[in-house]
C-alpha cells in the first residue's frame, strides 16, 4: 500500500468538484462561441456582405471548425463528468478513514470503576496500530493473571482497530486509483481533440539564415487595385491555355525574362496544390479559392507583376510574380524543382508555403481574414 493516512487527510474533493464545474462551463462557452461564429459567418452571405468562392471557402472552414470544436466540447463534458462523479466517492473514503483513526486514537473506555480516561491507541500513518502507551498505562498497577488477561484484551482491540483502519486506507487507495484512471482517460481524449484543432501535417519551416520578409503594400493601396508595374508596359494578363509550362529564366533581376507564360490561373493553382500536398501540406480543394483571391489582390493574376515602389524595392528586393514574393522569401519557401520566381506554379508554391508557415493557415492571411470581417484586403 503506497497511500498514507496523511495523503488522504490532504485530499480536497471540493476542489475536484470545482474543476468539474469549470470544465462543464468551458464546454458550454465553447459551444456558444462556435455557434455564434458559424451564425455570423453565414449571416455575411445572407446579408450580401460577401459571396462567391471566398465566402463558400469560409463557410466550409467554419463547418470544419465546428466539428473540431464539437469534439473538444464533448471531451470537456466527459472530463467534467469524471471529476464530478468521483467527488462523492473520495469524500466518503476520506471521512470514513479519518473517523476510524480518530476513534482509535481517542481516550479509551474506562475498563474499571474509578479509573479516569485512558490513553488511546497510537495510529501510525500506514494504518498500523501501536498499543504500547495504552498497555503501559492500564497495566501500571496490575500483576499476575489480571495483567495477562488485560494485555490480551488490549492486543485484540488494537488488532481490530488496525484491521478496520487498513481496510479503509485500502478502500481510499482504490477509490483514488479509479478516479485517476477516469480523469486520465478524459484528459487523453481532450488532448486528442485539442490536437485536432490545428493542422498537423505541415512540414516544418525550411532552415535558412535569411529571414523571410513579407510584402506589405503602402497605406494608400486600395482593397481591390494592386499597385504594381509590368515588364514591357503591359498592365494586364489573362491566360487561356490549359498548358501550364513556362520557359522563362529564373533570373533574380528586377524584371522577368522570356515569353509570357501560358496556362490559366486555375491550372497553375491546381498544380501548385498537388506539389504542396506531395510535401505533406493539407490543403483542401476549397482553399484554391483563397489562393486565387490572394493572387487577384496581389498581382491581378499577372505572373510578370513586379513592385518597384515600396520599401522592399528600395532595398533592392522587389516583390515579384503572382503572389508578389521577394527573392529571399521565395528562396526560403520554394520547393526542390520549383526554383523560378517568375514561374506561376513555383511562385504560388513559395507564396502559399510562406502564408501557411507565418500565419498558420491560408484563412488566417491578414487580407483574407480582413475580408471575412467585411473589411478591405491588406497585403500579407
Amino acid at each position: 500500500m503506497t497511500l498514507t493516512i496523511a495523503n488522504v487527510a490532504a485530499w480536497e474533493p471540493a476542489q475536484i468538484g470545482t474543476a468539474g464545474a469549470n470544465a462543464r462551463t468551458l464546454s458550454e462557452q465553447l459551444d456558444a462561441a462556435v455557434r455564434k461564429g458559424s451564425d455570423d459567418t453565414a449571416r455575411l452571405g445572407t446579408d450580401k456582405v460577401w459571396s462567391g468562392a471566398a465566402a463558400d471557402a469560409a463557410n466550409q472552414r467554419m463547418d470544419t471548425e465546428k466539428t473540431r470544436a464539437g469534439a473538444v466540447s464533448t471531451a470537456l463534458l466527459e472530463l467534467a463528468t469524471a471529476f464530478e462523479a468521483e467527488v462523492g466517492n473520495l469524500t466518503e473514503a476520506k471521512s470514513n478513514l479519518l473517523r476510524l483513526r480518530d476513534q482509535a486514537a481517542s481516550a479509551g473506555p474506562v475498563p474499571a470503576a474509578g479509573m479516569g480516561l485512558i490513553t488511546g491507541f497510537t495510529v501510525n500513518d500506514n494504518g498500523t496500530v501501536d498499543a504500547t502507551a495504552r498497555t503501559d498505562e492500564l497495566l501500571r498497577d496490575l500483576t499476575g493473571q489480571a495483567a495477562d488477561d488485560l494485555r490480551i484484551r488490549i492486543r485484540a482491540d488494537a488488532a481490530n482497530w488496525e484491521t478496520q483502519i487498513t481496510t479503509a486506507l485500502q478502500t481510499a487507495e482504490t477509490v483514488a486509483a479509479e478516479a485517476q484512471r477516469k480523469v486520465d482517460a478524459a484528459v487523453t481524449k481532450l488532448q486528442s481533440a485539442l490536437d485536432g484543432l490545428s493542422d498537423t501535417n505541415l512540414i516544418p519551416p525550411p532552415s535558412t539564415t535569411t529571414t523571410p520578409a513579407a510584402t506589405t503594400p503602402p497605406a494608400t493601396q486600395g482593397p481591390s487595385k494592386p499597385q504594381y508595374v509590368m515588364s514591357g508596359g503591359n498592365s494586364s494578363y489573362s491566360g487561356s491555355s490549359s498548358d501550364s509550362s513556362y520557359s522563362g529564366s529564373p533570373s533574380s533581376s528586377n524584371a522577368p525574362t522570356g515569353p509570357m507564360p501560358t496556362g490559366d490561373k486555375a491550372k497553375w493553382i491546381e498544380e501548385a496544390i498537388e506539389a504542396l500536398r506531395a510535401k505533406g501540406y493539407d490543403i483542401s480543394d476549397s482553399e484554391a479559392a483563397i489562393i486565387s483571391m490572394i493572387i487577384d489582390k496581389e498581382s491581378g493574376g499577372n505572373p510578370h507583376a513586379i513592385n518597384l515602389w515600396d520599401s522592399n524595392a528600395a532595398a533592392g528586393i522587389p516583390s515579384k510574380g503572382l503572389m508578389q514574393t521577394i527573392d529571399p522569401t521565395f528562396n526560403s519557401y520554394k520547393l526542390p524543382g520549383h526554383d523560378d520566381i517568375w514561374n506561376p506554379v513555383d511562385n504560388i508554391i513559395a507564396g502559399t508555403r510562406y502564408a501557411i508557415e507565418r500565419y498558420g493557415s491560408l484563412s488566417n492571411v491578414p487580407g483574407i481574414a480582413a475580408m471575412s470581417r467585411g473589411e478591405g484586403y491588406v497585403g500579407y
